[in-house]
């Protein structure tokens, strides 16, 4: 009775609970799903218009280079630009008569002066896109979204308008993507509330019309609210409320909104109601049924705890059989019971044993323990306060018995003993594995761990300071590839005794705990925790960086170290490693071959690379990654050859990012192959646009060769864009060379049979740059800009000269990168160079100005 009592009303509580719980939860998502639909309906619904926006642009530009001659369908069908998301463009004049469209029109001339898209564009003071109300077509009945910008002659002054076309239908796609289950809504409306395209309601009612319902008084000067529409609103035909989230577009004139009905927000919850209910009636009935049982059951109970009873002194009697030995002790300390297995294993003879002796009297000829009342009082204090305890006997002969002790009810005890000899030394052999590494010797990550907290658990308690030493190797990998995995563990195993002499005098315990990284905890000698640390950590690089004789040949690597303090760099484990690692980080960067102490700074650092790495891996994603392009010029005529494809980073907030601050963090992240993947097929779009004699060059790194896939990738960039094979240019650095080379100079070889150019990028800053002309036949070298920075050193110019012959023997063309002044064009025009790319020529630029700066050489004819 009082069970149920009990748990009758939390049953029904918890029913009330979870229900409610179920109807907030259901509220919640709802939420959430409305923001990531609204989120994901702009984003979708903004990239379809930036892409005709962006045609526009192009159109326009290549428009003003020379209106006379410009033919818009054959630069739609070439650039690629009305593609599947638009139904035409059109060039409309000042006049407000159609100059020429996509569509094909034949027919007397066209006047669409009277078109709100014109009006409205031409009325615009500043150039920006405008989005009309949608128009349907007079002989489509279609309707379709116009976007329009102005048009401008090749003197910058307003020649009429260009527009591009969206199909209305187009938009509404997503609608089926977007999940919003029965009653929902998708409605796209332009800066003035006008509906440009609307699903999940009678698009025929609303379509073209002023329809601000309560979008406007609740998103008012705002980018994003949600808000519940109780009224009928939006040309619904039913009157259910539904959660709408509102998002303002930040880039175009847009309003986005999604809508859920509340019958779908809750139905998977009433339906869930009716389960608890059942339930919550099931468990009812359980419960009073187990309470009627319950006194059933009592008394059989009490007549099975008798029954125990005579089973637990019948299974006493049976220890007896057990294969361990067995003996049994009294009150008084006398024996009353044992077995053949427990004389055997103390080597007791039964002539010898008899009942009724005594404990001290039985192992008196024992050698294993020298003071057998001390073991008894011992052995009796464990068992009065407890009734099992355990001991570990060791012989002098190496043998070891493990004994269980039972504390008998009448007094004394009960004992099993096994031998355990064989098994503590295989115990022994696994402890060392779990905690040594087997190729070293040195302590393992394991132990490093336990040895780490135990110096923290020291610092809480006495207030020790110590550090943390990271350790990596440098140049590790190149020895163990060129070398082979055998001398790079004799390697390992000569650094190990250096650091194990280094820190002998530290008395701390050095850990192997990865392929090449090692660590070490160091307490503070008898100077400071600082200087102790910085002093070990500065006698180990210099130590390691010794050389070495590994097989017959001569090897000399590096080390960089970080060190962490406690407590001044954190008193957690993870806390101290992840600084140490951090300082680790620093020293790689700083150079190798040094070692770095923890600062804040460094920690902030990190935090700003992990930001930067989402918004990175994000803006790939968005494909708001940049293409600019900086022209290669051939000095004796003043003609571009090529172009140079290089990425920017347009951040929403920060504006401009430089490459040399996201270009380090995609290739630690691996995000530098999705980045090249994305530069590489814009490269070729771009390209297509530019004369036929224009080559585009664009930079491969070192890991976009290992994973496989890069001929697929430079194979589907030129089969998306119709790029000729002939005007794709590649360029490596040696990194490619020195990463599995055998694997890479495969795959150079395959993108070289497909037709494409190969240079060799930075040329002479390398050890090997010379070996790799022959190592495979490049098209190009690019001279590296600092060469050119000392190009008036008559050192230089002899290399430089030495360089040029050696190109003209393997019929080489040769580029000199980064030439900002006249002084360096003579110079390398002197020694032969043919070619030059710096900005005393041009800096890197859109595709747009590219195209209106154009690729004749009348403003660099002073170069020639």
């Amino acid at each position: 009775m009082q069970i149920a009592l009990f748990f009758l009303p939390l049953v029904w509580a918890g029913y009330l609970a979870i229900t409610s719980q179920e109807r907030t939860e259901a509220l919640q998502q709802a939420r959430a799903h409305g923001d990531s639909v609204a989120e994901l309906f702009e984003e979708n619904t903004e990239r379809i218009f930036e892409r005709v926006d962006q045609s526009l642009r192009v159109a326009r530009a290549l428009y003003a280079k020379d209106p006379a001659a410009f033919d818009l369908k054959y630069w739609a069908d070439k650039a690629q630009m009305a593609s599947g998301d638009v139904v035409q463009f059109a060039l409309i004049g000042l006049n407000g008569y159609m100059i020429e469209t996509t569509a094909g029109y034949s027919g007397p001339p066209l006047y669409l002066g009277d078109r709100e898209h014109f009006i409205k564009t031409m009325e615009m003071a500043e150039d920006r896109l405008y989005v009309a109300k949608p128009v349907l077509g007079r002989a489509s009945n279609k309707w379709t979204i116009q976007l329009a910008r102005k048009l401008f002659d090749n003197a910058k002054n307003p020649a009429g308008i260009v527009v591009g076309s969206i199909s209305v239908d187009v938009i509404g796609r997503f609608y089926d993507t977007a999940k919003l289950g029965v009653g929902g809504t998708l409605v796209l409306r332009n800066a003035d509330y006008i509906v440009l395209a609307a699903r999940g309601i009678d698009q025929g009612t609303v379509l073209g019309q002023w329809a601000p319902g309560h979008v406007q008084s609740e998103l008012r000067d705002g980018f994003y609210s949600q808000y519940w529409n109780w009224s009928e609103n939006e040309g619904r035909p039913n009157r259910s409320n539904r959660l709408v989230t509102a998002r303002r577009s930040h880039a175009l004139p847009l309003i986005f909104t999604a809508g859920i009905s509340e019958q779908e927000i809750y139905s998977r919850a009433q339906s869930r109601q009716k389960i608890y209910l059942s339930g919550a009636l099931l468990l009812t009935c359980i419960i009073l049924l187990a309470t009627a049982l319950y006194w059933r059951r009592q008394r059989a109970l009490d007549g099975a705890q008798r029954q125990l009873r005579d089973s637990v002194s019948k299974f006493e009697d049976a220890l007896r059989n057990l294969p361990q030995g067995l003996s049994m002790f009294d009150g008084n300390d006398r024996l009353i019971a044992f077995n053949r297995q427990w004389l055997d294993s103390y080597v007791l003879s039964p002539d010898d044993i008899r009942i009724g002796m005594d404990f001290r009297e039985v192992f008196s000829k024992q050698e294993a323990v020298r003071d057998l009342d001390a073991y008894l009082a011992d052995l009796k204090g464990r068992l009065a306060k407890s009734e099992h305890t355990s001991n570990t006997v060791q012989f002098p002969d190496g043998r070891a018995i493990y004994i269980s002790y039972g504390r008998r009810e009448s007094g004394g005890w009960v004992a099993t003993h096994e031998d355990i000899t064989a098994r503590k030394a295989s115990e022994d052999r696994i402890e060392r594995l779990a905690h040594y590494d087997s190729l070293t010797g040195l302590a393992n990550r394991n132990l490093f761990r336990a040895c780490l907290d135990e110096a923290l658990d020291k610092y809480f308690a006495l207030n020790t300071p110590f550090a943390v030493l990271l350790l990596d190797l440098d140049k590790f990998k190149s020895v163990n590839d060129a070398l082979g995995h055998q001398c790079g563990d004799a390697l390992l195993k000569q650094v190990a005794r250096r650091i194990k002499a280094k820190v002998r005098d530290v008395g701390t315990t050095p850990a192997r705990i990865g392929g090449d990284e090692f660590a070490l905890v160091v307490a503070p000698g008898q100077a400071s925790l600082q200087d102790s640390a910085t002093t070990l950590a500065a006698r180990l690089v210099e130590a390691i960086a010794e050389p070495y004789e590994i097989d017959g040949h001569p090897v000399v690597i590096g080390c960089s170290i970080g060190v962490a303090m406690v407590p001044e760099h954190g008193t957690r484990i993870d806390e101290l490693l992840r600084n140490a690692d951090l300082a680790l980080y620093k020293s790689k960067n700083a150079g190798r071959n040094c070692f770095n102490v923890y600062s804040p700074e460094l920690k902030a650092e990190a935090d700003q690379r992990n930001i930067l790495e989402i918004e990175l891996r994000e803006a790939i994603w968005r494909e708001e990654i940049e293409v600019f392009y900086q022209p290669v010029f051939e000095l004796g005529t003043g003609h571009v050859k090529s172009v140079e494809a290089l990425a920017r980073w347009r951040h929403r907030t920060r504006g401009l990012i430089p490459p040399a601050e996201f270009i380090p963090v995609a290739e630690e992240s691996g995000l530098i192959v999705e980045l090249g993947n994305l530069v590489l097929a814009k490269a070729c779009r771009h390209a297509v646009m530019m004369p036929d004699d224009i080559k585009v060059a664009v930079n491969l790194s070192a890991l976009q060769f290992t994973g496989g896939n890069l001929v697929d990738s430079v194979m589907l960039a030129l089969m998306d864009s119709g790029l000729a094979e002939t005007r794709l240019e590649l360029e490596i650095t040696e990194s490619v060379f020195l990463a599995d080379s055998q694997d890479n100079l495969k795959t150079l070889e395959r993108l070289k049979r497909l037709g494409v150019s190969i240079a060799l990028d930075d040329f002479g800053v390398g050890y090997s740059s010379l070996s790799y002309l022959t190592a495979f036949p490049f098209n190009k070298v690019k001279i590296d800009k600092s060469f050119i920075d000392r190009i008036g050193r008559s050192e230089t110019v002899a290399v430089l000269g030495s360089i040029v012959q050696l190109a003209k023997t393997l019929n080489l063309s040769i580029v000199a990168e980064g030439v900002e002044t006249f002084e360096q064009v003579e110079k390398i025009r002197s020694l032969g160079i043919a070619l030059g790319q710096g900005n005393f020529f041009s800096e890197p630029v859109p595709l747009g100005e590219l195209l209106l700066q154009g690729f004749a050489d009348s403003e660099r004819q002073a170069v020639a």
